[in-house]
């Protein structure tokens, strides 16, 4: 009661704070499609059992390399064996496929001879079956008393017996098949030592290196109410709550004395860059034990949720005997709101060992805090040919990388970066700089030089043809030091067709929420060059009701060449609508222009919207281009209130376009309309068949329905009564379905 309570009240609050709020609103996402998830989406009626190697303490995972389990095989895959079928009844130790039961009494009923007829009804023997839950694996079993699937007629006096099948009896057999997977390969470098790569028997969290604040590491394990699909684990309920992601050790030989003070640490931070903001008292982490001879589970450490932070250090003991045992496990889980990226907790350097005391927080580590990138000046990206006419003004001076020292004394550390093209040419290698002393437990933030002296480096392209992508290596040196992964610090820098702000990670979804809203993105290119197209990261992102969902936004992509006055280069006649890809994390998806335009000097790229559902553009937390992003509601163009980057960019026509889309979503019909623009009436066509009891919408930039009608026979309507602009005409049917869409512009 009191739980239903808290999240009446928690959802209250935001459809209030929805409702008010009118202009940009920031937003945490709702998913992260795993392209892996298609693989499993066959796998009704099967299981599949993953085997693990044991591990030996002492271990550790700073995240810095993924290390979980990818638990979506298929009976196809090399290491998949079939090892065993489970069926759902069992009768005497036996089953077969046909077996079917009623757990109410099913009777043999006799007609006799006698005059008058006498009837009499005999209870059907009985049998004891065995029932398993298939939906759970392993399946729990009842054992239950049925009888046979029928009833059985005998009328002695017009032989033979009927026999009368119940439609729809309560047990109906039934069967999973059961696959083994074998043990994931691979090794882990421990403290110079080789061990089983896999520590983690589950892939519930997301292994990122975006979503933190000053993580101790370059990486974290991101807990939060996304399933290992990266879908919501209760998408359709908004409000849903519950335990969400779990990461779960693999089994670890622990059987030791307590005497030999085995501890197990880490460093957790709530909110982050990632989430809401929203700290609710009913969301929490949890870190739970597992006693292998009682097959149990044990809580030994919870905290609720809580304002952001510094990452904190826990040290739990390992103590009680139950736990010290071979097969011991420990893991973590959340409690969070289910239908999205909320409620977020990032988790780093998890250590269990032995001969630890309660204050042992030494990590003699030095490591990069977070991924690199671009090591060009403003852009992540820029067209290639652009790149090639002003290459030494496009290379960053020099870009800062920020190192830890998790070590409390002083270490002596050398740090450099390596450069090297794809299609060929020399490896750039430069040693930066080193810090010799006053750097115990402090964030170090290192300088390297790109086109600044003594490198003076530019990407040398001459092995390239129209599109070139550089490996670009950033390391640091230091002894001792127990984990070699956090050294380095890897960026693919890409230059082909488009120019980009972005890191192309989205840690929140940016929109507006009024009709007729714009959106506008500020670019000063170099040179004249035609645009074709704007790629934007759109994330499926559960608005919370009333508000609209967002695919049922639309929106014209538009150019300006100002906005103060504004002056509209171009717009497209087509309206888009968000579109999703499904096939990974944070993918574009391009919206071609109706005609390439030919731009240069400063543009800006973004789209008119016609109604007010919030679009969720993925919004970059970790590059700060705020003073290039616009927004109108109503009025003129302001500067965004958030920082951060927009994930939008443009596309140039270039010879080689090496990026690789996907079909995009099915789409309305095309609507003809004709003529357009048109001063006292217009006709209009479908490329199919009209609809049944078909009518059309027109509606304005805010949204507005100006006007509806039936189709007629002839497919012609007025619009002496329309004022001049620019609207949308919709053919929907009986049921509000949506058909086709076109753009109208009315002139007098």
């Amino acid at each position: 009661m009191y739980l239903n309570k808290i999240l009446s009240f928690f959802f209250a609050v935001l459809v209030g704070s929805a409702a008010l709020a009118q202009g940009e609103v920031l937003r945490a996402l709702s998913a992260r499609p795993v392209a892996d998830a298609g693989r499993a989406k066959d796998n009704i009626k099967r299981v599949f059992e993953y085997q693990y190697e044991m591990q030996e303490i002492p271990l550790m995972d700073d995240f810095s390399i993924d290390r979980t389990r990818k638990r979506f095989a298929q009976v196809t895959d090399p290491d998949v064996t079939l090892d065993n079928t489970l069926y759902r009844l069992t009768v005497n130790g036996n089953s077969t496929w046909d077996m079917r039961y009623s757990t109410d009494t099913t009777w043999r009923t006799t007609v006799n001879t006698n005059d008058p007829p006498e009837t009499v009804r005999e209870a059907l023997p009985s049998v004891m079956v065995t029932v398993l839950d298939l939906s759970v694996h392993p399946p729990t079993s009842s054992t239950v008393e049925a009888w046979p699937a029928y009833n059985i007629l005998d009328s002695l006096s017009a032989p033979p017996t009927d026999t009368i099948f119940l439609l729809s009896p309560e047990l109906v057999q039934d069967s999973v098949l059961v696959y083994s997977v074998a043990a994931a390969g691979g090794t882990y470098m421990m403290n110079e030592v080789a061990t089983p790569l896999i520590l983690w028997q589950d892939d519930d969290v997301y292994i990122n290196g975006t979503y933190p604040i000053d993580p101790p590491t370059i990486g974290v394990a991101t807990f939060d109410g996304l399933a290992n699909t990266g879908y919501p684990y209760d998408f359709p309920n908004y409000t849903a709550y519950g335990r969400a992601d779990h990461l779960t050790s693999v089994p670890i030989d622990l059987e030791y004395p307590a005497s030999d003070s085995i501890y197990l640490s880490f460093f957790y931070q709530a909110k982050g860059l990632s989430g809401d903001d929203n700290a609710q008292i009913v969301d929490s982490l949890i870190l739970e034990f597992y006693a292998p001879l009682e097959q149990s589970w044990y809580q030994m450490w919870a905290i609720p949720y809580v304002d952001l932070a510094d990452f904190q250090q826990i040290l739990i003991p390992v103590r009680q005997e139950r736990f010290l045992k071979e097969g011991f496990q420990f893991r973590f889980v959340n409690c969070a709101t289910l239908s999205g990226s909320f409620d977020h907790w990032h988790l780093d350097y998890v250590r269990l060992g032995a001969q630890r005391a309660f204050n042992d927080t030494r990590l003699v580590d030095v490591a990069y805090m977070y991924p690199e990138a671009s090591i060009l000046q403003t852009y992540t990206s820029v067209p290639f040919a652009r790149f090639q006419e002003a290459s030494s003004t496009l290379m960053a001076p020099q870009v800062e990388e920020k190192l830890r020292n998790l070590d409390i004394t002083d270490r002596f550390i050398r740090y450099g970066m390596t450069a090297v093209n794809e299609d060929g040419g020399p490896l750039a290698s430069f040693e930066n700089g080193l810090s010799p002393n006053s750097n115990a437990a402090t964030i170090l933030t290192t300088v390297h030089p790109i086109n600044s002296a003594p490198n003076n480096f530019v990407f040398d392209n001459s092995p390239s043809t129209d599109a070139a992508f550089w490996n670009i290596k950033f390391y640091s040196q230091t002894e001792p030091d127990i984990n070699q992964y956090n050294d380095t610090s890897y960026l693919l820098q890409e230059l082909s067709n488009y120019y980009a702000y972005d890191d192309g990670t989205a840690e929140m979804g940016y929109g507006l929420n009024v009709a007729g809203g714009k959106l506008a993105y500020r670019y000063d290119l170099i040179g004249a060059d035609s645009l074709r197209a704007v790629r934007m990261y759109f994330n499926p992102v559960a608005n919370q009701p009333p508000l609209l969902p967002p695919d049922d936004g639309s929106f014209l992509v538009t150019v300006w060449s100002s906005l103060n006055p504004e002056v509209i280069q171009h717009q497209n006649f087509s309206f888009s609508s968000p579109q999703y890809r499904l096939d990974g994390i944070d993918n574009f998806v391009e919206y071609e222009l109706d005609s390439a335009i030919r731009v240069e000097g400063t543009i800006y790229v973004g789209w008119v919207q016609t109604n007010p559902a919030n679009l969720n553009l993925g919004f970059d937390r970790n590059r700060n281009n705020s003073n290039r992003i616009f927004y109108n509601t109503g009025g003129s163009f302001a500067n965004t209130s958030f920082q951060g980057s927009l994930m939008m960019r443009p596309v140039m026509i270039a010879p080689v376009d090496p990026w690789a889309s996907i079909a995009e979503l099915d789409a309305p019909g095309d609507l003809l309309i004709f003529p357009n623009p048109a001063a006292h009436a217009v006709r209009i066509a479908l490329s199919g068949d009209m609809p049944p009891r078909a009518s059309v919408q027109c509606i304005d930039a805010t949204g507005r329905t100006v006007w509806s009608e039936r189709v007629n026979g002839t497919n012609e309507f007025s619009t002496a009564s329309i004022a001049n602009g620019v609207y949308v005409l919709r053919v929907v049917d009986a049921t509000g379905t949506l058909h086709a869409q076109g753009r109208l512009v009315v002139q007098h």
